[in-house]
């Protein structure tokens, strides 16, 4: 080749392209064969009838054949020829591979067309440094007949980098082919089109199949995009569905338009057609058109998604919401009614009733009113608080709370399956605000069909469809099991009607039909708790805390509060979970309630009223904030702010029979004996957790007047209502037996070793009935009766077995501190050891000295200086006890009187004759009723007041 070169310079573009396809042939092979040339120039090319043959492998022997730690090139040896050396060449890298034969080809292919290789130099240096440097000058520049497409051809064989080039030999051959023969047959190179490189990949992109396919992988992308925008921006599902209609619409678009440009570049790479189309549709089938129609679709799509997410936010037309067009408020209260049942299974209604509600319960902006809730309403209205919330009932009762929706639901056959009907219907007008229907196949369907009309009804109130979306769905959140969901069901509503025994016994049935109905478990812990079976309560919260992610974000938060409080006894942390709670719901009153409760265990009265303010301010519909509040105005003495509280709780529940029982309560803590009866009087026909209450109060007023037998009745009649709710009757049998004994024990009646016998023989009987349920032994009833029966020895027993059931955790909180200190005091009171006795009782008051006006001044200290015959002591705290215009807890039964009377005795003592007289009158008047056996004691006095006054 060099001779032919040197006889006739320029060689024609036919031969030229001939020769490569040689040349290219003998490198494909040898490269397969892993060798490497890397020195590939005219000299080292035979030609012979017609073909080019590649000799003189030498310099790639010498590196195959190099030995040692370094291959030649790793030693810094440029091996070939300058004048064909590719730049890695040059540079002599470790890395040079087989690209370097691929540049050779180029420059020897750029000398056959123009006479002259790439680069011109006085000195190998000089060439070796062009090509690592300089650009090569374009073949046509030198000869303007080569074909473009021969001329990119040859440039990119000599890109600097070996990535750029071609890759391979034989990926060049296919190449060179085309430009020789591009119609099957060899013409002059002046006349005949040949088709690049550019237009082969036009032609290769542009297949049918090839689009289809780059299009559908190109579209679950698209879609994926889209999902997610839809989920985490909660765009309408509507947007994904319009994509997906797109994107259908595109890819018949998208494959025309590979065809029109396929056949275009066929007919532009033979030469027929023009570059640029022109007629009829064809010219509007571009890539470029394609895809920007795809991306105005897109724009289009996007924008209406978006003017959409702008007329919900502002509340206008169609797409605006009750939220933000001003019909409801957020966290509006609504009212669910009971489910109208027009099917055979008369079941199916409760336990519809419940999912839809524990569905909407999930909703942050709604506060739907729990089934107690209601029946509180309706107690306050007169009605049965067990009665089925109708529609009518359900719309009475919002007109009265001034709550604007309810929600009505109905459960119609059709067929072998369900039509679940669902409205949101104003308050004042009867309008339906929102009507949805869901089908559901079969009974086991119902689940995911209230799961949509939730969605639906929830979407439309207002609640971002984020947040809709978010919520698990009910068989995840409840049970798969129907059966269970029933007994879940009817547990709720004997636990709102009072009856926790066969509450419990039906959640027992649900979760061992689904030992995975988280909800059930953490019901019935709290049930267990609140009946006192507190063993079983907290293995049945453990279970509920294992299960706690197939539940609400609610329901979660609210067991992981409970097994903190129950299972834990880490109160810090019960109340980091309740704060949890509020922080998304809040008004949840139970959550204020608990935390409440959370506080004081710990001492921290102010944070504790200040939750139960917050619970009030709320305005939620249950009272339970005012009484607990109340109670503790009460106990601090500040009884005017418990008035306050008072009228504020009569303002908005003006019916509520609760009303005579906190006006009863205060009057005590005034000392108005007269005003509590009369208030607890106006119960004795309310429900029977009222009934109860007002009995014991009558038992209550009874025993301070001396009335025994009066306060032994009520008492029993109190024990009996509560045993009717709560399945205690034999407890409560014990418990009256208790109350007698303690009793006598008060007023110096009866044999004290007779009473100490009949402790003796009732303690393992009241053990064992408690035990029988997880309750604990009653240690702090019996403590100060063994002690005030002459058995202190019996009572110190007791109270070491008490201290060795609580951990050190648990005696240092100020209510088990406060109950292990006054049993300590009745103990040293029985073995004499007075003065211990007092700094007992204040030791165990300290805690509570701040929020609490009776450990200001306790009786019982008054008692042990009494009996010490500290009269001055004694004095002092019986007169501050006697001035105490606060809740004074047990010591009005058992102290009252007694205090009217030693007071007048010890002043007497002391020669204060008006200060003597003035407590005996008060005595003689509280007891001027008294039985008859009491009777005694009152002469006595009157006696007293007589030789007192005749002594003036």
């Amino acid at each position: 080749l060099r001779a032919k070169l040197a006889r006739e310079g320029e060689l024609p573009v036919v031969e030229v392209l001939r020769i490569l396809r040689d040349v290219l042939d003998a490198l494909a092979y040898a490269h397969h064969q892993q060798v490497v040339h890397r020195d590939i120039k005219p000299d080292n090319v035979l030609l012979s009838e017609g073909h080019a043959l590649v000799t003189d492998f030498g310099v790639a022997k010498a590196v195959a054949e190099s030995t040692g730690k370094h291959t030649l090139t790793s030693m810094g040896v440029a091996l070939g020829t300058p004048a064909y050396m590719a730049p890695e060449q040059a540079t002599a890298d470790p890395h040079t591979d087989h690209r370097a034969d691929i540049y050779a080809v180029g420059a020897m292919a750029y000398e056959m067309l123009s006479g002259r290789p790439p680069f011109a130099a006085t000195t190998a240096q000089a060439m070796l440094a062009a090509h690592v440097t300089e650009a090569p000058e374009p073949v046509t520049k030198h000869r303007d007949t080569v074909p473009d497409a021969l001329n990119q051809l040859i440039l990119r064989c000599l890109a600097k980098k070996p990535a750029d080039r071609w890759q391979r030999a034989d990926e060049l051959i296919p190449q060179v082919s085309a430009l020789l023969t591009p119609t099957g047959g060899t013409t002059p190179t002046g006349t005949q089109p040949v088709v690049s490189s550019g237009t082969r990949a036009a032609i290769e992109r542009a297949h049918p199949v090839r689009v289809a396919g780059l299009f559908g992988l190109a579209s679950v992308g698209v879609l994926a995009i889209v999902y997610a925008a839809v989920q985490l921006i909660g765009l309408p599902d509507w947007v994904f569905w319009g994509a997906i209609g797109l994107l259908a619409i595109g890819l018949p678009i998208m494959v025309l338009t590979g065809h029109h440009e396929r056949r275009r570049a066929i007919e532009r790479s033979s030469g027929r057609i023009a570059a640029t189309p022109s007629g009829g549709l064809t010219p509007h089938f571009t890539w470029s058109k394609a895809l920007l129609g795809g991306g105005i679709a897109f724009a289009g799509l996007s924008v209406v998604s978006a003017g959409y997410m702008a007329l919900r936010a502002f509340g206008i037309g169609p797409a605006g919401t009750l939220i933000t067009s001003g019909a409801l408020g957020e966290r509006e209260r609504l009212i669910l009614a009971d489910f109208v049942n027009a099917t055979s299974d008369s079941t199916l209604s409760e336990t519809v009733t419940e999912l839809l509600r524990i569905s909407l319960a999930q909703s942050p902006v709604l506060a739907v009113l729990e089934a107690g809730q209601v029946g509180d309403v309706l107690a306050r209205m007169q009605r049965d608080r067990d009665a089925a919330v109708t529609p009518t009932v359900a719309a009475e009762v919002a007109a009265r709370e001034g709550i604007k929706a309810y929600v009505t639901g109905e459960l119609r056959a059709l067929g072998q399956g369900y039509v679940v009907s669902v409205r949101l219907v104003e308050a004042e007008t009867g309008a339906a605000l929102v009507a949805v229907q869901e089908p559901a196949a079969d009974a086991q369907q119902l689940m995911p069909a209230l799961d949509r009309v939730s969605a639906r009804l929830r979407e439309r109130i207002g609640e971002s469809l984020r947040s809709v979306r978010a919520s698990p769905p009910l068989d995840r959140l409840t049970t798969t099991s129907l059966q269970a969901l029933r007994r879940y069901a009817q547990a709720q509503r004997f636990a709102d009607q009072g009856d926790l025994d066969r509450a419990v016994a039906l959640l027992e049935e649900a979760v061992e039909q689904d030992s995975m109905f988280a909800m059930a478990f953490r019901r019935v812990g709290v049930l267990y708790v609140n009946r006192g079976d507190a063993e079983e309560g907290r293995a049945a919260l453990r279970r509920a805390f294992a299960l706690r992610t197939r539940s609400s974000e609610l329901e979660r938060l609210q067991i992981e509060a409970m097994h903190a409080w129950y299972v834990e006894a880490n109160y810090e942390k019960g109340i980091t979970a309740n704060l949890a709670i509020l922080d998304k719901y809040p008004t949840d009153l139970y959550a204020l309630q608990n935390i409440a409760a959370l506080y004081n265990i710990l001492g921290r009265d102010a944070e504790r009223n200040q939750a139960l303010r917050r619970g009030i301010d709320a305005n939620a519909v249950r009272s339970i904030s005012y009484g607990s509040y109340l109670g503790y105005l009460r106990a601090a003495g500040r009884l005017a702010e418990a008035d306050t509280i008072l009228a504020l709780f009569a303002e908005r529940f003006p019916d509520s029979p609760e009303i005579a029982s906190r006006r009863s309560q205060l009057a005590l803590a005034r000392q108005d004996l007269d005003g509590a009866e009369a208030e607890a009087r106006l119960l004795l026909g309310a429900a029977p957790g009222l009934q109860e209450f007002a009995h014991n109060q009558l038992s209550l007023l009874a025993q301070m007047r001396g009335q025994l037998q009066v306060a032994a009745r009520e008492r029993r009649e109190a024990l009996r209502i509560g045993a009717a709710r709560l399945d205690r009757r034999a407890e409560n049998e014990m418990q009256a037996e208790v109350d007698g004994i303690e009793q006598a024990l008060a007023h110096g009646l009866g044999d004290r070793s007779e009473m100490a016998g009949r402790l003796e023989r009732l303690w393992p009987r009241h053990v064992d009935a408690l035990a029988a349920r997880g309750a604990n032994p009653p240690f702090a009833a019996y403590i100060p009766l063994f002690g005030r029966a002459g058995r202190p020895a019996r009572a110190r027993q007791l109270l070491d077995e008490w201290r060795g059931r609580l951990s050190e955790r648990q005696q240092e909180l100020r209510g088990t501190r406060f109950n292990l200190r006054t049993a300590e005091y009745e103990i040293l009171l029985a073995e004499g050891r007075l003065r211990e006795a007092a700094a007992a009782y204040l030791d165990a008051c300290e805690p509570y000295v701040r929020e609490n006006a009776y450990c200001m001044s306790p009786v019982e200290v008054a008692g042990a200086y009494d009996r010490a015959g500290d009269v001055d002591s004694a004095l002092a705290y019986y007169e501050g006890f006697l001035a105490l215009k606060a809740t004074r807890f047990d010591a009005d039964r058992l102290w009252y009187a007694q205090a009217q009377r030693r007071t007048g005795e010890l002043f007497e003592v002391k020669g204060n004759r008006e200060k003597a007289l003035e407590y005996y009158g008060r005595f003689v008047e509280l007891w001027k009723n008294a039985d008859p056996e009491l009777q005694p004691v009152v002469s006595e006095v009157k006696q007293r007041m007589a030789r007192l006054v005749g002594e003036r």
